[in-house]
């Protein structure tokens, strides 16, 4: 009687652990949401339905708002996340997130600042700048402020003491807009938002001069400063190694010919680009008192 009574409490006590188990078979996949959670949610679904058929467990989309995704991470117990490369530092400084993929996109998974010109300005470089009225974003983003500074501190240019002016725009299109009405000198904006600006007809890029102009190889859109990696996919300290494998596995076998990738307009997954470059241009920028504009 003993015996099967033990047998009994076993079989229970498996049960319940094999219960617990399911109950936490979901992983919750943390994607950014710029504008709308419920078209954040809507696009990256496929991609989601994706993993979860190679992964062989649920994987439910959940939206993070720019402004607060270490702790929407953390609250909602994001086991995956895509973010842009500075949330990827945060979270994986903050809280132990290990990076697993890089995202691939139409530029091939790259970025950078511009700092965009009044072609009748004369400003043609960084040290033309001195004197001039400058229209930007806050410290809140790399691409149309962190990098930019980062690019004129290292030429010893300090925007605070050298600009006449130095100005937050309400967005980078009124960045651009500015400087076309004469508004500023010159701003910062990310790449591709000029070139997007001109496929709507708003502008004209024969009004406008790139100051400090690259051209790196394979990158088609015109930029100012050093290019970043952008996008990362990471996973949560919290996720057992064997997930992690197959979720790494899974990302690796998206192409850009998959139809889930084609609504966030992904075109793949690749080994993890080195992030320190990103994390340098935070440090330093904000090391130097750079947390925000007026």
């Amino acid at each position: 009687m003993k015996l099967m009574l033990r047998r009994i409490l076993f079989f229970v006590f498996v049960l319940i652990l094999c219960t617990a188990g399911m109950a936490r078979a979901d992983l919750r996949f943390g994607v950014l949401a710029p504008r709308d959670s419920l078209d954040a949610v809507e696009v990256w679904r496929p991609l989601a339905q994706s993993l979860s058929k190679s992964v062989g467990q649920r994987v439910s989309v959940v939206a993070l708002g720019l402004r607060n995704v270490d702790t929407a991470a953390q609250n909602e117990r994001v086991d995956i996340a895509l973010v842009n490369a500075p949330h990827a530092v945060s979270l994986m400084d903050r809280q132990g997130y290990v990076p697993l993929a890089s995202r691939l996109n139409a530029t091939g998974g790259s970025y950078g600042g511009v700092i965009v010109a009044s072609a009748s300005s004369g400003i043609r470089t960084s040290n033309d700048l001195r004197g001039k009225r400058v229209a930007a974003l806050g410290a809140e983003s790399a691409g149309a402020f962190i990098f930019q500074v980062r690019h004129l501190m290292d030429r010893g240019i300090d925007p605070r003491m050298d600009f006449a002016e130095f100005k937050r725009c309400s967005g980078q299109a009124a960045c651009v807009m500015a400087v076309k009405n004469g508004e500023a000198d010159a701003c910062f904006v990310r790449t591709g938002v000029l070139e997007a600006l001109a496929q709507q007809g708003a502008i004209s890029l024969d009004d406008f001069v790139i100051v400090d102009a690259r051209c790196e190889p394979g990158f088609p859109l015109a930029h100012s400063t050093d290019l970043y990696p952008e996008w990362y996919l990471l996973v949560s300290n919290n996720v057992d190694t064997s997930t992690r494998e197959r979720l790494r596995d899974a990302a690796f076998s998206i192409t850009q010919d998959d139809p889930a990738a084609a609504p966030s307009r992904t075109r793949g997954f690749e080994t993890p680009r080195d992030i320190e470059p990103v994390r340098s241009a935070l440090q330093s920028v904000f090391a130097a008192g750079f947390a925000d504009l007026p």
